[in-house]
């Protein structure tokens, strides 16, 4: 798709000519159109239409700035129906004209949690109406018609990454009777004003300080014309000093542009310039960018913006890069994503009528056999894929009903296909299979924790010189209790032995089969023969070794 965009000028019209197609990017050519004095400058862009070797795809122009007011709105909202109804309540209050009077577009420029960011675009009717009005009479008829902060801000987006964009970024874009000042922040416009100043009046002031005619003057300001930074003043001679201060009278007046515009961005950002981009005819002037660099203590950069969008090494003249950059920047509004979320003001009643087009085939008869080859390739893959996954599926049904006879027994062939039909049914019955199958064998297993087990280890861990006599022996819960494998696990002993030590010896013992071992005072006790023996009692919480586990302690 080749994509024209347009930059009408007072003096002259530019365009650049960009073929977009499958993510690739190419500029193809640029142009310019001088504008005869008096004349409207849309004919002179009618005329560089017409003399184009091909017709664009789509044509972007811009509505001047100094027609155009814009908001960026913080909205409580993500979603674009709710955001399409507050832009115009939020409008309403805050344009210098009535919103009846109003053509408004809007963008969302960035989302977080809970909330938008929109850029509104308003200008009045009448000028909307007058400026299309031309455009239609002079048979242009644009697909896109945007403004210059939204070029700018799509240009700037495309040169610098959003993560790169700290710091806001002042454009002096200086035409030959214009100025404008557009400042970029965070991958949106914060500022952008059009003052009555340019490289005319350079000129003028030539031509008063040596008294002779604008067409002379113009003469020397581009062949020989130059303005000294501060800095460069002292190595001068009185010729070059009083030639540049000719030039530094007027250039005060952009300077305290420049300046009103930095109150703004810390007004408007709370952060200072980062850098201040030059582009436009004048721009070029010898020894300005130093000027201005050393007059507001901030770094001055020439816009080369056709070399850096072209890439892969291509670059153009200084001239080109200067005077191409809102041309450029109208054409990038239609390319890419760009093209779903541009500004465009000819919507509503001002859209572009349809019209009936002759398909050029022989334009795109390489891409039809390129996208046929590709649609052959796919249909013969999703072929081939189908019979691979029909013969994995009936593989897979097979092996899933031997595995369900296997599992429920002998089942009949109904039966079976009543639960591959339905998986919640046969994930249901499994389930409940498996916890009968369980609790069978919970009740027919061996007791993990058996009381006989626990004594037969505990006996035979007692050697044969400690001579006892076990008068109580608890393990576990009551013979009444359900079983349970987590259940209780208390246990309590008593030992008549025949002196203290034999109880020490016993203690000792016990503490490898119960945890927590407590142990109660011995108490010296007369059996029924008449001896005199020290019963003693233990508690605690049986331990797996008791059961004929390992330790666990």
């Amino acid at each position: 798709m080749r994509i024209l965009g347009i930059d009408i000028g007072t003096t002259s019209v530019k365009a650049v000519e960009l073929d977009s197609a499958f993510g690739r990017l190419v500029i193809h050519e640029y142009h310019e159109q001088g504008v005869p004095a008096g004349s409207n400058p849309v004919y002179a862009a009618q005329q560089l239409i017409s003399s184009l070797p091909r017709q664009p795809d789509k044509i972007v122009t811009t509505l001047r700035s100094n027609r155009v007011t814009f908001r960026n709105l913080t909205l409580p909202t993500r979603d674009r129906k709710a955001i399409q109804s507050s832009v115009g309540f939020e409008l309403d209050d805050d344009l210098p004209f009535p919103i009846e009077s109003a053509a408004y577009d809007f963008s969302i420029v960035s989302q977080s949690t809970g909330q938008s960011t929109v850029h509104v675009a308003a200008t009045l009717r009448k000028n909307l109406e007058s400026f299309l009005g031309d455009l239609i009479n002079a048979r242009i008829d644009p697909d896109l018609l945007t403004t210059e902060a939204w070029a700018y801000r799509t240009l700037f987006n495309k040169l610098t990454p959003l993560s790169e964009q700290q710091r806001p970024v002042l454009l002096l874009q200086i035409g030959e009777e214009h100025t404008t000042l557009y400042l970029h922040w965070k991958g949106a416009p914060v500022m952008i004003r059009d003052f009555a100043w340019g490289g005319r009046d350079l000129t003028q002031a030539i031509a008063q300080k040596y008294a002779i005619t604008l067409e002379a003057a113009e003469k020397a300001k581009l062949d020989s014309g130059f303005v000294l930074p501060p800095s460069q003043r002292a190595d001068a001679t009185p010729e070059q000093v009083e030639f540049s201060d000719a030039m530094a009278g007027t250039l005060r007046e952009l300077l305290r542009e420049v300046r009103q515009a930095g109150l703004s961005c810390k007004n408007l950002t709370h952060e200072k310039i980062g850098t201040v981009y030059l582009s436009g005819g004048s721009s070029l002037l010898p020894g300005l960018l130093g000027f201005i660099a050393e007059e507001t203590q901030v770094s001055v950069q020439p816009l080369q913006a056709l070399s850096s969008i072209a890439g892969s090494g291509v670059t153009y003249s200084e001239q080109t890069d200067a005077s191409f950059s809102l041309a450029i920047a109208s054409a990038l509004c239609l390319v890419g994503s760009e093209r779903g979320q541009a500004i465009n003001l000819r919507k509503g009643q001002y859209s572009k009528q349809g019209r009936s087009t002759e398909i050029n085939l022989s334009a795109i008869k390489g891409p039809l056999i390129g996208a046929s080859v590709v649609l052959s390739c796919m249909l013969v893959s999703l072929a081939v894929q189908s019979q691979v996954y029909t013969r994995r599926l009936d593989t897979a049904n097979t092996q899933l009903e031997k595995a369900v006879k296997s599992f429920f027994g002998n089942l009949a062939n109904s039966a079976v296909k009543n639960y591959l039909a339905d998986p919640t049914k046969l994930r249901s019955s499994i389930s409940k299979e498996l916890n009968k199958q369980r609790e069978l064998a919970r009740l027919l297993g061996p007791n993990p924790r058996n009381p006989l087990d626990f004594l037969n280890s505990l006996s035979k861990s007692i050697p044969r010189d400690v001579v006892v006599d076990m008068t109580r022996f608890q393990v576990g819960a009551a013979p009444g209790s359900a079983f349970s494998p987590t259940g209780d696990a208390s246990t309590q002993f008593t030992f008549l032995v025949s002196n203290p030590q034999i109880a020490e010896r016993l203690a000792g013992i016990l503490g490898s089969y119960v945890t927590n071992l407590e142990r109660a005072k011995p108490e010296e006790v007369t059996t029924e023969d008449g001896s005199k023996k020290w019963k003693v009692t233990f508690g605690g919480s049986a331990n797996a070794k008791g059961f004929g586990g390992s330790n666990g302690r």
